[in-house]
């Protein structure tokens, strides 16, 4: 981007200067909602981000949709914080997206729809989002919103996994215990929900399943759990 900015300048100074003050005016703006939101001043944080939301800044306009989703700093409207979310989303904000996803999916200002959440989902797992991921896994394995698929859960659940969202290993923990899409194993059972900690039923599920396992078998399992690294460090 710098290199860019750069290129612009040398050609067109006039016109950088202008540029860089409506985003030095812009961040401003976006950065007096993040602080007065961060001291629960609402009110003050929502009229800051909607002076950033209106110049087109992608996370402001997020946040005010967040704002309109909880009611703070004004009440709560679904409406509005859909078509927040779709001006952010349709910046590539991915936060955006999965929230946008999860509002079709529950019907939250819009009817509920699950092909648009899916599709939202998609984009912003694609864009290697773990809770959009999760969400995907989520959808395949209860078979609501769209055809029961265990093994595109598992695909799904997997990539949230390698990024260490306890939820998606947790997901991958059941569906080794419970023989869901994949074949029974109890050592990769007992491997990820030792990774998910104390997510949910993790550790009533590794205790139950350290029973139908032998000491070989828990001490294996250890290990690949202790051997296991996010995808960013392998």
């Amino acid at each position: 981007m710098r290199s860019v900015v750069r290129t612009f300048f040398q050609f067109f100074a006039l016109l950088y200067i202008a540029s860089l003050s409506g985003q030095l005016a812009l961040a401003g703006d976006f950065e007096d909602g993040v602080a007065f939101y961060e001291d629960e001043h609402y009110v003050a944080a929502f009229a800051a981000f909607s002076k950033a939301a209106a110049k087109g800044n992608a996370d402001a306009q997020f946040n005010l949709g967040m704002m309109y989703v909880n009611g703070e700093g004004t009440q709560r409207d679904y409406k509005k914080a859909m078509a927040l979310y779709l001006e952010s989303a349709e910046q590539d904000n991915v936060r955006a997206q999965v929230n946008l996803g999860r509002m079709y999916a529950k019907g939250l200002g819009v009817t509920q729809n699950y092909g648009q959440a899916i599709s939202w989902y998609k984009k912003a797992a694609e864009a290697g989002y773990a809770d959009a991921q999760y969400s995907l896994g989520v959808i395949y394995a209860s078979g609501i919103g769209a055809r029961q698929d265990f093994r595109m859960a598992l695909y799904y659940f997997q990539q949230a996994a390698d990024q260490g969202n306890a939820s998606a290993q947790y997901n991958i923990g059941q569906m080794y215990f419970k023989g869901n899409g994949v074949k029974l194993d109890y050592v990769e059972a007992y491997k990820w929900f030792t990774l998910a900690g104390s997510y949910n039923d993790a550790v009533f599920y590794r205790q139950y399943a350290e029973r139908k396992m032998s000491k070989e078998q828990i001490a294996d399992a250890k290990r690949l759990a202790a051997e296991w690294k996010p995808e960013t460090e392998k």
